[in-house]
């Protein structure tokens, strides 16, 4: 099955040590003036440690190492900014969220933070909480794109077509040849069933990037709803020719058995199993095709296969009758749609298995 994805920005970076202005000791309290200076450059030693720990990915002891900066200095908002980024990579989202909190509670101006756990929050489930934080982003910098990406996004994902075309409009508006946001305006328009407007941004989308797979994707997609078959394989073609994936070939193919093509997409069905040899539905539509050629022992193999893979393929089952009723195999054929009206009865489609048995039965009664 095709999909449309959509992009999102997440921005994660760690900061370095910077100089921080010390105040001029007062009188009688050089000591603790000295405790104090010692204290806050063993807390920034710990943060470059981490850093580079970070840097090789030990992140266990990139953790390890901003936590104890923390402990040295309470208040050091670089080591709450780096140990969220590096709960955030581990994907421990509650922590990350809590750190980029402390830090934007020491810096309320710190803008990375509220990216950062904007991204937190909506991979979390929190939509409201990642749009007040992209809000903040807009506020202090009206020109973050990826701020409007991605609460784009989110009113994407809500419904709100509206805010989304509002905001995507925006990142084009601030970066013309941004393909993003084409993109992502082009999925809203096609969600809002303008399929010729969706067409026109995935145009510019790849205008702006004549290599984004995405773009070829989604195009692909909307070519075959609008009947641009053609159109629809040649955005394949170029897809396979940037990267050749299980998901590309298995698509190509999905059209052309559709158009039929069934010698090219059994080609590209045998392609999408060699990257991926263990997904039956590969098997499954390749049965079909060869089932469409009349070739019936290379479909009954094809089916056995993804039977193999997936004893509850129901579909599989009943493919395979056809197929071994094109070979006259009366007694497989029977059992095989018995076997496919038992399994569409379990999955609870009634209307399958009536048609699988009244067609077993049907074969019972031939003399």
């Amino acid at each position: 099955m095709m999909k449309l994805p959509i992009f999102t920005i997440t921005s994660i970076a760690l900061v370095s040590t910077a100089a921080i202005a010390q105040p001029q000791p007062q009188v009688g309290t050089s000591h603790s003036y000295r405790l104090a200076q010692s204290t806050q450059k063993q807390a920034e030693d710990l943060l470059t440690a981490g850093n580079q720990k970070f840097k090789k990915k030990d992140y266990s002891g990139a953790l390890a190492a901003f936590s104890q900066s923390i402990q040295f200095s309470p208040n050091f908002e670089k080591a709450f900014y780096n140990r969220a980024v590096t709960y955030d990579l581990l994907g421990n989202r509650p922590n990350a969220i809590a750190d980029y909190s402390k830090s934007i509670e020491l810096n309320p101006q710190n803008i990375n933070s509220y990216f950062n756990r904007a991204v937190a929050r909506q991979k979390n489930g929190d939509k409201q909480g990642a749009i007040d934080d992209l809000n903040r982003v807009i506020k202090i910098d009206p020109n973050y794109m990826d701020a409007y990406l991605n609460r784009g996004n989110i009113f994407l994902e809500a419904g709100d077509a509206p805010g989304a075309i509002a905001d995507f409009s925006q990142v084009i508006k601030l970066k013309p040849n941004r393909a993003e946001g084409y993109l992502n305006r082009g999925l809203t328009k096609y969600k809002m069933v303008d399929r010729q407007g969706a067409l026109a941004d995935y145009d510019l989308a790849i205008k702006a990037n004549p290599n984004y797979e995405m773009a070829y994707n989604n195009r692909a997609w909307t070519r075959l709803e609008t009947g641009d078959t053609q159109g629809a394989i040649a955005d394949y073609d170029r897809l396979i020719q940037l990267k050749p994936t299980y998901s590309s070939y298995y698509n190509r193919a999905n059209i052309r058995r559709k158009a039929g093509d069934n010698a090219g997409a059994v080609a590209d069905y045998t392609k999408s199993i060699q990257l991926q040899p263990s997904n039956p539905l590969a098997y499954n539509n390749r049965g079909i095709a060869h089932n469409n050629l009349k070739d019936f022992q290379a479909a009954i193999r094809d089916f056995t296969k993804t039977i193999e893979l997936n004893p509850n393929a129901a579909d599989a089952y009943y493919n395979r009758a056809t197929a071994r009723q094109g070979i006259k195999d009366r007694a497989g054929t029977i059992n095989d749609y018995k076997t496919a009206a038992q399994i569409y009865q379990q999955l609870g489609d009634r209307k399958k298995s009536t048609n699988a048995l009244e067609l077993a039965a049907q074969l019972q009664n031939q003399k």
